[in-house]
């Protein structure tokens, strides 16, 4: 028996250390297994794609170390789940006795790599903090001048700035996070 959490196609995965009681699980007493290629296993993690054909509706893809289960409608991508660490290490150990499947698709649109280790509030406060720090570099010059003043982000041009700025937050996420986070977001 399986146990998926599931989320649609255009959210990031929840890795079992993430999951809440209030997300979307679903239970299978039965689901085909495919072992496929890590790139191929990237692309079903990482793209919106249209498969050629399917044999299944839902079903797990793994390359031997990572699993997850897809559910497809009108052959595209639907949700995506993953499973608690134990049924993963079942999973794996069957994928080692496979044969790689070579699944016919074709990718719609990429979607930037998640950063594991984050928690989901901590990856969503992220987020939050780049979108506002995007919107302030674009559209309030003084503002953004006077958070990189405070930063002690001192280079000639605001586009250098801005990519400092960005790569110190690119990785991680830190107290600076949070502080960014506090004063950019929840006082805006």
């Amino acid at each position: 028996m399986f146990i998926v959490n599931y989320v649609y196609d255009d959210e990031e995965l929840f890795e079992p250390y993430e999951w809440e009681e209030n997300d979307t699980y679903q239970q299978y007493n039965y689901l085909p297994i495919y072992k496929v290629s890590t790139k191929q296993l990237h692309d079903f993690i990482y793209t919106q794609m249209k498969l050629l054909y399917d044999d299944y509706d839902t079903f797990i893809v793994s390359d031997g170390h990572y699993s997850l289960v897809i559910e497809l409608k009108n052959n595209r991508i639907f949700r995506r789940g993953t499973m608690s660490y134990q049924q993963q290490d079942k999973i794996l150990t069957i994928v080692q006795t496979l044969k790689e499947t070579c699944f016919a698709y074709y990718i719609i649109v990429e979607a930037y790599e998640k950063e594991f280790g984050l928690t989901r509030n901590e990856r969503l406060k992220k987020l939050c903090i780049e979108e506002v720090i995007d919107e302030i570099f674009i559209t309030h010059d003084e503002l953004f001048e006077k958070l990189c003043d405070e930063l002690h982000i001192h280079e000639d041009n605001a586009q250098d700035n801005y990519l400092i700025l960005k790569k110190r937050l690119e990785k991680g996420y830190s107290s600076l996070h949070e502080i960014l986070y506090d004063e950019l977001v929840l006082k805006k």
